[in-house]
């Protein structure tokens, strides 16, 4: 029964998918702190992603907070924006290549579409022309 139950609601998803009905679920407004599993969800259920690695000891960390926040205010819910504590996930760090902090990683799709490091004049404009030509 759970079995047939299950099929139909897939098939119905589909059928609803196709006809552009069903909607996928909107990335989260404003910044989010993300552990790895987080991290993981939003990068699939997001088409597109600014992950912005850093720690509280970070000086330029702090100064790239106001554009993170930014980001996260001004192009909410077409994307996610989460922030990576490197000292509570240095595997996930790890794993992105992230050897210096602050690392702002802005993903499409799942895969890594641009990565900017550090604090430097000039990264807004970067980052909003990054994330207008994904949107």
């Amino acid at each position: 029964m759970e079995d047939e139950l299950e099929f139909l609601l897939r098939r119905k998803a589909l059928e609803l998918a196709r006809r552009g009905l069903l909607k996928r679920p909107e990335c989260p407004k404003g910044v989010v702190h993300v552990n790895r599993a987080e991290f993981e969800e939003l990068l699939r259920r997001c088409d597109v992603l600014l992950a912005d690695f850093w720690a509280e000891w970070c000086g330029p960390c702090r100064a790239v907070e106001p554009i993170v926040e930014e980001i996260a205010h001004k192009y909410a819910p077409r994307i996610a924006v989460v922030k990576v504590n490197v000292d509570e996930n240095g595997d996930l760090a790890f794993e992105h290549g992230v050897m210096s902090i602050p690392t702002l990683i802005l993903f499409h799709k799942g895969e890594e579409y641009r990565r900017f490091v550090g604090f430097y004049p000039g990264l807004m404009r970067e980052l909003e022309e990054a994330i207008r030509s994904l949107i």
